[in-house]
């Protein structure tokens, strides 16, 4: 029995290890970038902001930098309490308001755009829509490539959605946007080039028209893109990832940062549970590596419930079968990951988290312990707004 155990941890927590470790060996090739943006079809970007006044202006004014007379930007005030219907209004965007304080969350405001623009005669059919939240600049270029992308390969197309800390934030915040970019930026890269698949990640998304306009978002989940992702590529549809559209928000403080890691992860956790064992009986029945390696990477927990999975692992099989084969596995996997995460900070992170940041990874792990004890305790099930700061 207690061998069985020992397997079962080493299996678990290894194969987990190994695939993260892999994505980040894998993203560490250099991408050749194209010379040139391909000319990007008209595009509408759809905007949800709920309270958003004190930051939204500054992402207007990125988005109309990059529109042209026949794109247009639609904001969704959703159950706004401040001036932010106002605010987007007076900077040229067109503006709709939606209340409705029983259904509330990013995915009901995203049906809402998206019943607007079915009920427009304007044109919009025609074009590509991008999904953009009211806190994230989009970079040089990233609205019309991601457009572009997505009417070339009639592909949903997820850019890279990376997060900056404050100019101020402590080191957890610089540790929870380094985790981020390994999620977002290096684990995408790994799948892009392993799978030719990617997963949605809420903003900075482009789909055809077509696409978008039989698109209904999972209103009561807590990652509606992810999951909506994921229903893409179980039903045949290409999901890529364009490396080189960055679009960029800026975390918020220690606080707020802990309700959105607390959101996004319960949020995960419950997705891997749900589609896991469906990518791969589909990717059984269908012969699909791309989807299987998909289901690997939906297997692969936040980081901190890695490592102390991990740790409890390898303590349990050196009680057990003292220096054995499970014991080897394990430290050889951890060994790895630890070699993969620190070549990926070096090649991407060092300016969002200073190599004397380093050191309060413990003090990471034990903010982060709570939020994951929750998801049995007290696990978060209604979508909440993230705190921004001041």
């Amino acid at each position: 029995m207690l061998q069985a155990l020992v397997w079962t941890m080493v299996l678990g927590t290894s194969i987990p290890a190994i695939v993260l470790a892999a994505e980040c060996l894998v993203a560490l090739r250099r991408t050749v970038r194209p010379a040139t943006v391909p000319a990007a079809p008209p595009y509408v970007v759809l905007m949800p902001a709920h309270d958003e006044a004190r930051g939204i202006a500054p992402v207007i004014a990125a988005v109309l930098q990059q529109l042209r007379p026949c794109d247009e930007l639609v904001v969704v005030a959703d159950n706004c309490t401040d001036a932010t219907a106002e605010i987007a209004r007076e900077l040229g965007a067109t503006v709709i308001e939606r209340r409705d304080a029983e259904r509330r969350g990013k995915g009901c405001a995203l049906e809402f755009g998206r019943e607007f623009l079915a009920l427009r005669r304007s044109g919009w059919d025609a074009r590509v829509v991008i999904v953009l939240d009211a806190d994230c600049v989009p970079g040089p270029a990233a609205l019309p490539t991601i457009a572009a992308l997505a009417e070339m390969r009639q592909a949903a197309v997820q850019g890279a959605y990376l997060l900056e800390p404050p100019r101020h934030a402590d080191a957890v915040v610089g540790v929870s946007c380094f985790a981020f970019l390994v999620k977002n930026l290096v684990r995408q890269v790994a799948l892009d080039r392993l799978a030719g698949a990617a997963l949605l990640q809420g903003s900075g998304m482009a789909f055809p028209p077509t696409m978008f306009a039989g698109m209904h978002w999972a209103t009561a989940s807590l990652v509606e893109d992810l999951d909506m992702g994921l229903d893409l590529l179980l039903a045949g549809r290409s999901v890529i990832f364009a490396e080189n559209a960055r679009f960029v928000g800026t975390a918020s403080s220690r606080q707020g940062t802990a309700g959105q890691r607390r959101r996004w992860e319960h949020g995960m956790l419950q997705t891997m549970t749900r589609y896991v064992p469906r990518l791969l009986a589909t990717a059984w029945r269908q012969r699909c590596a791309g989807l299987a390696m998909v289901a690997l990477d939906l297997l692969v927990p936040p980081t901190v419930l890695l490592a102390m999975a991990l740790a409890a692992a390898i303590v349990l099989a050196a009680l057990v079968d003292g220096a054995g084969l499970p014991l080897c596995v394990l430290l050889a996997s951890s060994l790895g990951l630890g070699f993969a995460l620190l070549a990926t900070w070096q090649r991407h992170a060092r300016a969002i988290l200073p190599l004397g940041s380093l050191v309060q990874i413990p003090g990471y792990v034990l903010w982060k312990v709570p939020l994951l004890v929750q998801f049995v305790t007290r696990r978060q099930r209604a979508w909440l707004r993230t705190e921004r700061d001041p």
